[in-house]
């Protein structure tokens, strides 16, 4: 159920919230103030569907973008909310757990929770434009066409191709079974071939289990004779292994040996070399002192020199700072000077930068106030005019269609009265061709039983043969039937030589429906040029001083004119302030220069003094040098006696070390004579014990049936192998077996499956067009009732044909549609439609725009009443200029334009 609408710069509401209640919701108003734009914004924000699809008929002239949004209460009982944006492709749905966003994941939703009985999102345009939201002036049009396209406008409604679509589908379907059922019969086949060998590998695997087990026997044997062998070897190999260790002890020992004794000759040379090293050390003793001494006056001396130095250094600082100082001095002399003639300037430039002030806000002024406002007027005021302009070539338009329409209508009559003969021609055609099929059905019997054709299937005995008969009977309808072919082809062409007037009045209709609502998009032009002219007019008052405003393209050239002439004005001051500005800055930077040089005469006085100072004290340091150069050249003197004291030192020092290596290193020596002496006596007692031959002698026989039981073990290896891949390929065929099984008997459940899936597909094949036909017949009996009711005639009878045509029967009269009035034309679409709703549509909320139009009042108080006994429906919107409907509605909402904006003025609640 539809709860409320919020329209935002759609068509002529800015903002408008319409509230809706359950029952039938009335929605009143004269032509062009709004009504209709209601539907269509339900029908594009709840079904996607809208007028020549071109989201800027939805937009309020001169707005970028627009918004709908709606919120509805679904069947579950809970309220949502659908926003969409016009002018964008933005759509929002708001649930209880959270926003849906994106056109299809909303439409997706629409359908499952709403819709469920359409399949997919494109068909919900086609329900609401043929079934529940139809829109104004098409109640009639889908029942004028040809029957071709009669037939795909409701085959759609009705879904007939439903049938065909799952008929189709199915196809697919069968397809995917013969493959499955190709594809089991392919493994079927190939397990079979895999598996042919079971019972022959089931032999094989007992001869070789036999091999293996005799194999088996002799490797055990073999083993247990090379365990004794391998222990002997063992025993030996240790008696080798030892004997071996013994000599290389004794070889590293005798090696070092000679490596100690080598090491005592050297030692001994080492402290024959410190005894020597010591005497002359002593021998040197007071020129290494001397030497010492006359270093460290000399590094006094260097410091000195060093303080020296840096006084000599502050001394030129002082001397370059006081220079510095002067410079300084002349420069705030010559700042003070340029001050003075700056000041002069400045007194001359003053009146000169006022009247530039004054230029500069009067251009100013004409810029904001006058030159824009101005472009502003005119360029709305052209718009308008061509705005106008439209208006009169509408005008001119609407009376050139209706003149075009009416020249159709003798087209259109003589449309309708050929369609029905052709009509007839067509039946007539068609009972013909049945009479002949019988009537040859009738000759091959007679041929055969000699049936009587008066009393169908009785054989007559009587007459020889029918024969004649039959065939006199058939050649007379053919004459016939091909007499009435003829006439048909030649009211074909007829009715082709017309060109379909009933479509060029449709289409006529049509545009000048869309220049009536362009005209009523325009109808303001004619204020907004009156506030144009209004504006100018104050505008003109304003600046009259310099000109009167026409508002016409020549005011822009006068304003321009008017702006050089003050800039003329306004150059031939050579920009005065500027240059005010600019001396006054220099005067500025000046003044503060001369500040910062204000103490510079007294840091003159301070840096003279401090030089005077420094300089006396540079006195102290006379004669350094002379001395420096006597010590350099002792120390020089002394250096190679004091280089060959620190020499010998070292050597001297080590001494001690020298003497106690030289015992250690003895020590070792007669350590190592007394090892080598034991280990030559233990290498005679192993050579007297170990027989080397017998050794190698066990080492072949080990080697020998080494290979002996590695042959055997290779051999059973294999064996063992062989035995596993077959008892692996046993495995396997058994479990192939197994899977054969399975295959053959899922193959069996397919083929039952195939069959069955084909017992459906025959049936939608033949079964879906006699439900539509029955479907038709349902909505032909209610659409034939609700019209009577309408007419309030119930001897009328309403048939709905296979081929949609609408056909009254009235005193034993048949008429066809293209033949009704114009009030019957509505009545019997309006009866149609609502059985549709009645009959197929699943939605609860339906939708009659101007319901009543080509209606008497007496029709329009039928429809009314009729509209009120509708049930199944929990929203009924009747749309309509007319107060017919405001009595039987339970909620009525009134729609007025004012100032070119539709608003909702009161909604009021009817009594039941």
């Amino acid at each position: 159920m539809l709860t409320r609408l919020r329209l935002k710069n759609i068509k002529s509401y800015r903002d408008a919230e319409i509230h809706f209640e359950e029952g039938i919701n009335g929605i009143n108003g004269e032509n062009g103030h709004g009504k209709t734009t209601i539907l269509e914004a339900i029908g594009y924000i709840l079904f996607d569907f809208l007028p020549n699809n071109k989201h800027q008929y939805l937009l309020r002239r001169g707005a970028r973008s627009g918004s709908i949004e709606l919120e509805f209460i679904a069947d579950d009982g809970i309220a949502y909310t659908l926003r969409r944006k016009v002018g964008g492709s933005e759509i929002r749905l708001s649930t209880p757990i959270g926003e849906i966003t994106g056109k299809k994941d909303v439409q997706d939703w629409l359908i499952d929770n709403l819709f469920p009985h359409l399949t997919d999102p494109k068909e919900l345009s086609s329900l609401f434009e043929n079934t529940i939201g139809v829109p104004q002036g098409t109640f009639t049009a889908a029942f004028l066409l040809r029957p071709s396209d009669r037939k795909k406008v409701f085959d759609e409604v009705l879904g007939v191709d439903e049938y065909k679509k799952a008929y189709e589908n199915l196809r697919k379907v069968i397809k995917l079974i013969e493959e499955d059922l190709q594809e089991l019969k392919d493994q079927q086949l190939i397990l079979q071939t895999r598996t042919e060998g079971y019972e022959r590998l089931k032999k094989e695997k007992i001869g070789l289990e036999a091999e293996i087990a005799q194999l088996a026997g002799r490797i055990q044997d073999s083993q247990k004779e090379l365990e004794a062998l391998k222990a002997r070897r063992e025993e030996l190999e240790t008696q080798q292994k030892l004997l071996q260790k013994v000599e290389n002890e004794l070889e590293v020992f005798e090696r070092s040996k000679n490596a100690t004794e080598n090491h005592l000759a050297r030692v001994k040379k080492d402290i024959e070399r410190a005894e020597t090293a010591e005497k002359l050390i002593a021998e040197l003793a007071d020129e290494k002192n001397e030497y010492e001494e006359s270093e460290k006056t000399l590094r006094s001396l260097y410091a000195r020199r060093e303080e020296r130095n840096r006084d000599e250094r502050r001394v030129q600082e002082l001397k370059h700072d006081l220079e510095r100082l002067r410079e300084k001095q002349q420069r705030k002399e010559e700042l003070e000077r340029e001050i003075s003639r700056l000041n002069s300037e400045i007194e001359e430039l003053l009146p000169l930068a006022e009247r530039e002030d004054a230029l500069n806000q009067e251009i100013e002024r004409v810029e904001n106030e006058l030159k824009e406002p101005l472009q502003r007027l005119i360029s709305e005021k052209r718009q308008l005019q061509q705005e106008q302009r439209r208006i009169d070539e509408l005008k001119i338009k609407i009376e050139t269609l209706k003149r075009e329409k009416e020249q159709f209508l003798p087209m259109l009559q003589k449309q309708i009265g050929l369609t029905r003969e052709i009509e007839e021609k067509s039946q007539s055609i068609a009972v013909i061709a049945s009479e002949i099929r019988e009537l040859q059905e009738g000759l091959a019997q007679a041929g055969e039983k000699n049936l009587c054709p008066i009393l169908k299937g009785v054989e007559c005995k009587e007459v020889p043969s029918f024969k004649t008969y039959f065939t006199r009977e058939i050649n007379k309808r053919q004459r016939i039937l091909e007499t009435i072919q003829t006439e048909h082809k030649v009211l074909q062409k007829e009715l082709e030589a017309l060109e379909n007037p009933s479509e060029e009045i449709a289409k006529k209709d049509a545009l000048i429906a869309d220049a009536i609502q362009e005209l009523e998009r325009l109808e303001g032009i004619p204020e907004r040029i009156r506030e144009n002219s209004e504006r100018l007019r104050v505008l003109s008052e304003k600046f009259q001083r310099y000109l009167e405003l026409t508002g016409e393209a020549g005011d822009e050239e006068r304003v321009k004119s008017i702006l050089s002439e003050l800039k003329k004005k306004l150059e031939a001051l050579g920009d005065a302030k500027r240059e005010l500005s600019k001396k006054e800055a220099l005067i500025e930077e000046k003044e503060k220069e001369v500040g910062d040089l204000s103490e510079v005469h007294r840091q003159i006085k301070e840096s003279e003094d401090k030089l005077k100072v420094q300089t006396s004290a540079l006195r102290k340091y006379a004669g350094l040098d002379a001395t420096i150069t006597v010590i350099e050249a002792k120390v020089q003197k002394l250096k190679n006696s004091y280089d060959l004291y620190l020499q010998n030192k070292p050597i001297v020092e080590r001494k001690t070390e020298y003497i106690n290596e030289y015992k250690r290193v003895s020590n070792r020596l007669r350590e190592e004579e007394a090892r080598i002496e034991r280990l030559t006596a233990e290498q005679k007692s192993l050579l007297a014990s170990f027989n080397e031959s017998e050794f190698q002698q066990t080492i072949k026989e080990v080697e020998e049936l080494d290979r002996k039981l590695s042959r055997y073990q290779t051999s059973y290896n294999e064996k063992n192998h062989q035995l596993e891949k077959l008892q692996q390929e046993l495995s396997r065929m058994k479990s192939e077996l197994e899977e054969l099984k399975r295959v053959e008997e899922r193959l069996e459940e397919e083929r039952e499956f195939y069959s069955y899936v084909s017992l459906i597909r025959d049936l939608l094949n033949t079964s879906g067009q006699l439900i539509v036909l029955e479907l038709i017949n349902q909505i032909g009996r209610e659409a034939s009732n609700i019209y009577c009711e309408i007419m309030d005639d119930h001897s009328l009878d309403l048939q709905w044909s296979d081929d949609y045509d609408i056909i009254v029967m009235e005193g034993g009269e048949e008429r066809g549609f293209a033949q009704l009035s114009g009030g019957e034309e509505m009545s019997a679409a309006l009866a149609v439609r609502l059985a549709l709703l009645k009959v197929i549509s699943k939605s609860d909320i339906m939708f009659l725009d101007e319901p009543t139009q080509n209606l008497d009042s007496r029709r329009r108080e039928n429809l009314s009443q009729q509209i009120r006994r509708i049930h199944g429906f929990k929203q009924l919107f009747v749309i309509s200029h007319d107060d017919t409907f405001n009595e039987e509605c339970d909620h009525v909402i009134h729609v007025e334009k004012v100032d070119g904006e539709s608003r909702v003025r009161t909604t009021i609640d009817q009594p039941l």
